[in-house]
């Protein structure tokens, strides 16, 4: 099968001795994706909470983490391809490889750099993670405010370079200010519906039929307290129904979040060796084949060929 997974903090979340991309006791790694996945592409997420860095120098762990990041990407390049736009993706599964690209999660832990991140590899980028930064509002802090007024010129500084970006953490208002500055795709790397399971994080069905105008993408998101009370895998498959309702055939992905839930996962998912029980219990509930291939693999690698050019 193919698979294409929006958001991963796997590359922040390797840190035992001996432990690498390819082999590691966090939620993902090569080795099991290669027991069920013949093409793979995921994006990974650079991310660290903003609190526990030093305020006036986050660029030295923002740098230590990127660094860590690429190091882990080169030693497992027999069989992954950090890619920078479409056509590196596609060289690397013509090759048998998978294909890699690199998101930041809290543009705000890069400090100076923030202006930076398309020439360090990065194609996409998050505003905020929980928290208030200094360019806008996470959900979980807000819903009511949004981008600031250095937010909004950063964000017109990284659309003109060709950053994705992605309103995962994003508040309401923010999500909102970001749409009156741009008419370009956004994502939601690994977001649910807040109609299914009423989380900050997950969206209103107006930011849904928003993403679905600009032809975008939506990731499920596999944290458990995003999908129900004591979620079964079956839980995520109302999430995807009400997407679908919506016009969502086209944008609706997967962003499982693995190694950002701390385990944490409806019951049937314990990682990405799993990943193939809910495309089992898709198949089971009667979506057709075409619908499911779109979910796993076309729709995520229909917007890059797109928009990472």
């Amino acid at each position: 099968m193919r698979y294409f997974d929006c958001h991963a903090d796997t590359l922040t979340e390797i840190t035992k001795p001996g432990e690498d991309l390819e082999r590691n006791t966090c939620d993902l790694d090569l080795e099991r994706v290669e027991k069920f996945a013949d093409s793979y592409t995921q994006i990974f997420a650079i991310w660290r909470d903003r609190k526990k860095m030093d305020e006036e120098k986050p660029e030295e762990e923002f740098l230590r983490l990127y660094r860590r990041a690429a190091e882990l990407l080169e030693k497992a390049d027999q069989k992954i391809i950090w890619c920078r736009n479409a056509q590196d993706m596609e060289e690397a599964h013509k090759s048998g490889k998978a294909a890699a690209f690199l998101s930041l999660e809290d543009i705000s832990t890069a400090g100076r750099y923030a202006e930076q991140i398309y020439s360090l590899g990065f194609r996409f980028a998050m505003l905020t993670w929980n928290y208030e930064n200094r360019y806008a509002c996470g959900a979980s802090a807000d819903q009511r405010r949004g981008l600031t007024e250095e937010g909004k010129e950063l964000v017109k500084h990284l659309i003109d370079q060709g950053i994705i970006l992605d309103i995962s953490h994003l508040s309401d208002r923010g999500a909102e200010d970001l749409m009156t500055l741009t008419d370009k795709p956004i994502i939601a790397s690994h977001s649910n519906v807040r109609s299914v399971c009423s989380r900050p994080r997950n969206l209103p069905e107006g930011l849904i039929r928003e993403l679905i105008r600009r032809q975008g993408l939506i990731g499920i998101n596999f944290f458990a307290p995003f999908v129900g009370e004591n979620p079964q895998v079956e839980d995520l498959l109302r999430h995807m129904d009400v997407i679908f309702s919506l016009g969502g055939e086209d944008v609706l992905a997967l962003g499982g979040d693995l190694d950002g839930c701390d385990g944490v996962f409806p019951a049937g998912i314990s990682g990405v060796e799993t990943v193939p029980v809910l495309r089992e219990r898709m198949e089971k509930a009667g979506f057709g084949a075409a619908l499911i291939e779109k979910v796993f693999f076309e729709n995520a690698e229909n917007f890059i060929r797109r928009n990472v050019l």
